[in-house]
């Protein structure tokens, strides 16, 4: 079973990339059997890949044709993200507020989120809990369900965001500074660092300076 589970990872991990640097253009066609072709991967990983991208959003199944590759849309994504960000400065300000020591437990609770991981599928998972945690720690249950929420919704964009050996390695190191920046107490660098990772996501999905998130008041 672990095998047949690397073999999804892998799976996943090859049609997300495919899509997100353009290989896979935003409305083809593509069927399990031809990318099973292209990859030397097995036909059920990809069958198994494919339906998670469909959980995403990322693909629209077509019976006995294959599935369409769905376009990401650029203004949900930034009226999305901005969102997120601005639950996340909240839960920033609502942590510091406390005293700066509690900034700096919340840094280290972090810290085990931090390690690298192989493979798209394992840095999304790790992504979603660290930014989950995160908001947590504000200690209000409205918004963290407003975030799983906005996460949900979010999902194409940071499976994209996050396909790919640089783009993994880049959101790691973003945590990583958040995480350090809390753990130092410094609110304020910890609240312009997510806004800038918000930023770097959006950009990495396409999201250009027209539709750039408006910057919080002290990041």
């Amino acid at each position: 079973m672990a095998e047949g589970n690397a073999a999804v990872h892998e799976a996943y991990d090859a049609v997300r990339t495919r899509m997100t640097d353009g290989r896979y253009a935003q409305g083809q066609i593509i069927s399990p059997e031809a990318v099973a072709a292209e990859t030397s991967l097995p036909l059920p990983a990809i069958e198994a890949a494919f339906g998670r991208l469909v959980e995403e959003n990322a693909l629209r199944l077509y019976p006995r044709h294959g599935a369409l590759v769905l376009p990401l849309d650029l203004e949900e994504a930034r009226e999305v993200m901005e969102a997120r960000l601005l639950l996340e400065i909240f839960a920033i300000d609502s942590v510091v507020a406390r005293g700066r020591e509690h900034a700096r437990r919340l840094g280290r609770d972090l810290a085990p989120l931090l390690e690298k991981r192989d493979t798209s599928e394992a840095t999304l998972l790790q992504a979603r809990r660290f930014h989950g945690e995160l908001v947590a720690a504000a200690g209000n249950a409205v918004v963290a369900r407003m975030h799983e929420t906005l996460w949900d919704r979010s999902l194409h964009v940071a499976a994209a965001s996050t396909a790919g050996a640089e783009n993994r390695d880049s959101n790691i190191a973003e945590h990583r500074e958040i995480a350090e920046a809390l753990s130092r107490g410094e609110g304020a660098r910890a609240r312009r660092l997510v806004y800038e990772h918000v930023s770097a996501i959006l950009r990495r999905v396409g999201v250009g300076d027209e539709l750039t998130l408006p910057r919080p008041a002290d990041a």
